[in-house]
């Protein structure tokens, strides 16, 4: 039998993102589920009906979420990861017109609860999960150094985000969060979660016109990264702004939309062979 309470500690330990923790738990659950011990027959099994069923990203986290499990339980193992082809496009990204349409909307409805939360990704690039962290303290201080499980990371303020919100964050506590909701049968706002994040965002995009697949959190930092480079083409720099370990994490936002690239290549072949 497989240790599930022991293996959670491990990760708790290992100081997993709750995110990480809770998507390694369901993976060797499943695979719990099937078989009473980890033997490589058995992972090779269970990885190839997985990928009869999952994407390859998929299948790859649950690899990983079972190595992780045979280094709590101290079980020699090595299981080779499914190969993805790598990217050649950054799609589903908001774009600056629909952005534009989102913050006219929220205007409108005199919303600048929601104006502040998608300011403060986009002209910043964070994470949801670093966003939610950010106090009004931070924010005024122009800059904040946040710890994550394997690196520190120091994010930036730009002085037009601080100047736009300033107003909203009078309101506020120096050590109150910045990213708020409305709460029925509550007077004030009330911090999300990531979850009640990203199910408003889909509730704003059917209010406002604007496709579901764009509204997403980490559209906003995938948009924040597409314009910084219109502005300042210094890839490095950018690299470091958004807490890359590698450029080549980062080299992905020099590449146009899946679409662009379509229409470019219709309008430049046009020759006719026949």
């Amino acid at each position: 039998m497989l240790d599930l309470d022991g293996f959670r500690q491990y990760l708790d330990e290992e100081e997993m993102s709750r995110n990480t923790l809770n998507a390694y738990m369901r993976a060797v659950k499943l695979y719990a589920e099937k078989y009473d011990e980890i033997t490589k027959g058995n992972l090779i099994e269970f990885k190839r009906e997985q990928l009869l069923r999952y994407k390859p990203a998929t299948v790859n986290l649950r690899i990983a979420a079972l190595l992780a499990y045979c280094r709590f339980a101290r079980i020699p193992m090595r299981l080779k990861q499914v190969k993805v082809q790598k990217r050649s496009s950054i799609d589903n990204v908001i774009s600056a017109e629909q952005l534009s349409t989102l913050l006219r909307g929220l205007d409108r409805d005199n919303n600048r609860c929601w104006i502040v939360n998608i300011l403060l990704l986009a002209k910043t690039g964070m994470r949801i999960s670093e966003a939610l962290r950010i106090t009004k303290r931070d924010v005024l201080s122009g800059k904040v150094t946040l710890n994550t499980k394997d690196h520190v990371r120091t994010i930036y303020f730009p002085e037009s985000l601080v100047e736009e919100i300033r107003g909203d964050l009078a309101q506020l506590s120096p050590s109150d969060v910045v990213i708020r909701g409305h709460w029925q049968n509550k007077p004030k706002t009330q911090p999300v979660t990531e979850g009640g994040f990203r199910t408003t965002l889909k509730v704003l995009a059917a209010r406002y016109g604007i496709p579901a697949e764009v509204m997403h959190p980490h559209s906003f930092r995938h948009f924040f990264a597409i314009e910084f480079l219109k502005r300042k083409n210094d890839i490095a720099l950018l690299a470091d702004l958004l807490g890359h370990s590698s450029i080549n994490m980062t080299q992905i936002y020099l590449r146009q939309s899946e679409q662009t690239q379509k229409d470019a290549v219709d309008g430049a072949v046009d020759w006719h062979m026949l």
